[in-house]
């Protein structure tokens, strides 16, 4: 019996273009540390990943009191669990968060 495969995917999205040729993903350096940070919960398509959100955002502010959560939208104009859209990334930086957690599926 063959049991589940499973592939890893990275999160920066598939490294080659339309043509095949590779392309270069900038990323955000990472967070020095959570102290005082405020971090954005984002929910989009994902069974239960509101519930899965609301669990790490328990966890953390468990370890780090001074850490700050917000709810955001995946989009102008739309709700936790809707698709996301390219504007995710315009309302991340009006509400200031240092970093995101986002639960995505299909």
């Amino acid at each position: 019996m063959v049991g589940p495969r499973y592939e890893v995917v990275s999160p920066v999205g598939d490294p080659r273009d339309a043509n095949g040729a590779s392309r270069k993903h900038v990323a955000a350096p990472p967070l020095a540390g959570l102290k005082g940070k405020k971090l954005g919960l984002v929910w989009t398509v994902f069974a239960n990943g509101d519930i899965a959100l609301h669990a790490f955002r328990d966890h953390l502010a468990r370890r780090y009191p001074d850490l700050r959560f917000v709810e955001m939208p995946p989009g102008r104009n739309l709700r936790w669990g809707d698709y996301p859209e390219r504007s995710v990334g315009e309302l991340a930086l009006e509400l200031g968060i240092d970093a995101a957690i986002v639960t995505a599926g299909c």
